[in-house]
């Protein structure tokens, strides 16, 4: 999938418009960064007030030019983009730089002259990069279209940054770690070339082994998704730090699955299904990126062991780890028996381990090591050390440690941690590790998260592309609707509507007592908080007494709507109660929710997504996410119940969902039944599409 974004990334020629000999103008800088960077291509001042700028030749206007520039740079006010990008189309230019703010950032007006600009651009077919952006930088190219004002030389490096927000880009590139960068990159309002059109440049690159992202959303997710792709193909990790994680995002508000699967979630599930990293401030990106400059394959095997040389460390590490979700892995017996004479008599041996023991002494510690490294079911030892960047060379016991590991042969990941990210990290020590190729990283708590993010490229360096059937229609009424999904896979209790109190008695009989009456209607959504459900129904008076009081209470909720009608049902039965759910995204493709269902849904507030369709190893998976598993499992004297059931359904339901991706918003089961041997769906609850129903426009808010 080509992108003309790769002409921004390569110009051989370049023309500044608003190149000005003040050294604080915007063209002043450019020039300036091109010519720190070593920029060997040919740069065209352009501004009719001079002749020449910086010992350049000024030209008067683009069209002025000797011949056409692979690139320009616009450092003019926003309201002069769109006149000048014209005309450099006109000229033949097919790359265009702006950074000027007042485009989609500033109002109406604003948001005008960026459409308009971004209209010239598809009509030359010209690349744009920006507005309200730092530029970017090419470092091994020495190309630099970068607007910042006090420019060091950037050193050449595996790693590539593509970010929406300039000031991070710059954060992320004053790094003391000598990370090494191929590109730095700021997307600005994406008025022509996005995010995921600079991925997908980048990620082709050779020199380019990591890829971070700081995004605020994803314009292109087709396009974001074939890049990312490419990337895990390749073997070049997608670190992502993706922001909006608060209240504040497009959950739809009428099912349970909205308040369950959120916006944030469900990117989330979106980049788990791509093989994207997703991380959570920058401390954890830098210290991942640091990880995975080293090596970033995945370990040979997957446990993961701790050692310090402090009891109370052991315990903080233990608990940092397992509110980051990282698991350290039990020893094997072997193991255990190999570490014994480093250990007193009375000493326990965990992992993490304290490998204090009888105190420190090299051999020992060697001892350890070893022990350690030769258990088959560990693929990376962390080494937590306390050296302050202060200190310099006396720092004897981290420098006994990093002196051991240097003289080990291992296939094995040999990660160093700073305890402290206020310490830094120590250059003698680093001096040891490096030529080594050991990464050495800072806090205690990102650098564990970069090593639970390493351990996760085993489970996501060949994510497979999500295939999802042509969109479907959604029946009108309710029986349709339980019929189409128990021919889909999802078995649904059989449904009977009824328009007479007679209708309701002899569905009721031909059903079978005890039985279930409902009022249903599109227009009300929570049945049971309208007291439109009645329950465990056992003779015809009841079925006649429910039938009236619902007929009447759909009366009186109309409201102008259209009445609805009233169903019968046959009672489900115990087991289980699951809620499964379906989210239709339009930007980030279909999901499929899972948990505790019922009166749970509240209580518990558990749920697990993932990017749909799922298959039923991936359904069982989800299940194991939540409280649900062990629920079906079996709790106090009642089951097993039927698991494998549940994962047909839920699979099934995620089939259907995804066919309907364009019909509807959400779909949700709440609860399935799920018995000793059976599976049962009991009520459903769905919203269409906003561009598909009008009322859907005014239930669901739009998302971003």
């Amino acid at each position: 999938m080509k992108s003309r974004a790769r002409r921004l990334l390569h110009p051989r020629s370049v023309a500044i418009v608003g190149a000005s000999p003040r050294a604080d103008a915007i063209g002043a800088r450019v020039l300036r960064n091109l010519r720190l960077m070593g920029y060997t291509g040919e740069i065209h001042p352009v501004n009719p007030r001079y002749e020449s700028v910086e010992g350049l030749r000024c030209w008067p206007s683009l069209s002025a030019l000797p011949h056409a520039v692979d690139a320009a740079f616009l450092a003019v006010p926003a309201a002069a983009g769109p006149a000048l990008a014209e005309e450099a189309g006109r000229r033949g230019i097919k790359a265009l730089f702006l950074n000027a703010s007042g485009y989609a950032d500033g109002g109406a007006a604003g948001a005008a002259l960026q459409q308009e600009l971004s209209a010239i651009g598809d009509r030359y077919d010209m690349a744009i990069a920006g507005p309200n952006n730092l530029g970017l930088v090419n470092v091994h190219d020495r190309i630099a279209l970068w607007t910042q004002g006090y420019m060091r030389p950037v050193a050449p490096g595996p790693i590539a940054v593509i970010a929406h927000s300039g000031t991070i880009a710059l954060i992320l590139i004053e790094d003391q770690r000598d990370l090494g960068f191929a590109y730095l990159i700021t997307a600005g309002n994406e008025a022509g070339a996005t995010a995921a059109d600079y991925l997908a440049c980048v990620v082709e690159d050779p020199r380019v082994e990591v890829v971070l992202m700081f995004l605020e959303t994803i314009r292109d997710p087709q396009l974001f998704e074939h890049a990312a792709r490419e990337a895990a193909r390749r073997g070049k990790p997608v670190i992502v730090l993706k922001v909006g994680a608060s209240e504040r995002g497009r959950a739809l508000v009428q099912a349970h699955s909205g308040t369950l699967a959120g916006e944030d979630r469900l990117y989330d599930a979106y980049f788990k299904s791509l093989g994207v990293l997703r991380v959570r401030d920058l401390e954890e990106m830098l210290e991942t990126a640091v990880l995975f400059r080293a090596n970033a394959t995945p370990p040979p095997a997957r446990g993961i062991a701790a050692v310090t040389l402090s009891g109370g460390e052991a315990a903080l590490l233990s608990d940092v780890a397992s509110e980051i979700g990282l698991d350290f892995t039990p020893l094997a017996e072997a193991t255990l028996a190999r570490l014994r004479p480093a250990f007193p008599d009375y000493a326990a041996i965990d992992n993490p381990v304290d490998a204090w023991g009888l105190g420190f002494d090299p051999q020992r510690f060697k001892l350890i090591v070893e022990a350690l490294l030769a258990d088959p079911a560990l693929g990376t030892v962390v080494f937590s050390i306390n050296a302050s960047s202060r200190r310099g060379e006396d720092v004897p016991y981290p420098r006994a440690i990093a002196e051991t590991c240097l003289d080990l042969t291992t296939d094995k990941r040999v990660v160093f941690i700073n305890n402290s990210v206020g310490n830094g990290v120590n250059p003698a020590v680093r001096a040891l590790l490096a030529p080594a190729g050991i990464p050495y990283l800072s806090g205690m708590r990102a650098g564990l998260a970069a090593v639970r993010n390493l351990t996760l490229l085993r489970n996501v360096s060949h994510a497979a592309p999500i295939q999802s059937a042509p969109s479907a229609p959604w029946p009108d009424d309710e029986p349709a609707r339980f019929r189409a999904l128990t021919q889909a896979g999802v078995p649904m209790v059989p449904t009977e509507v009824v328009l007479t109190r007679e209708a309701a008695v002899s569905a009721a009989q031909r059903l079978g007592f005890p039985v279930a009456i409902k009022g249903v209607a599109d227009h009300l959504p929570h049945k049971s908080e309208l007291q439109l459900v009645r329950l465990d129904l056992r003779d015809a008076a009841s079925v006649v007494e429910a039938f009236d009081a619902l007929s009447a209470a759909l009366a009186r909720h109309a409201r102008g709507e259209p009445r609805g009608h009233v169903v019968v049902q046959p009672m489900a039965g115990d087991g289980v109660e699951l809620i499964v759910g379906i989210r239709n995204d339009p930007k980030l493709g279909s999901f499929v929710i899972v948990g505790p269902g019922g009166v749970l849904v509240e209580i518990a507030n558990q749920a697990s997504v993932r990017r749909g369709p799922v298959d039923e190893d991936g359904a069982r998976a989800m299940l194991h996410e939540t409280a649900a598993a062990r629920l079906l499992a079996g709790v106090r004297g009642k089951g097993p119940f039927d698991a494998a059931g549940a994962a047909r359904a839920i699979a099934a339901l995620s089939r259907f969902g995804a066919a309907r991706r364009d019909a509807l918003a959400t779909l949700e089961i709440n609860p399935l039944i799920v018995g000793r041997e059976s599976v049962l769906g009991v009520d459903i609850l769905a919203e269409r599409q906003p561009h598909t129903d009008a009322r859907a426009l005014e239930l669901a808010p739009q998302r971003r």
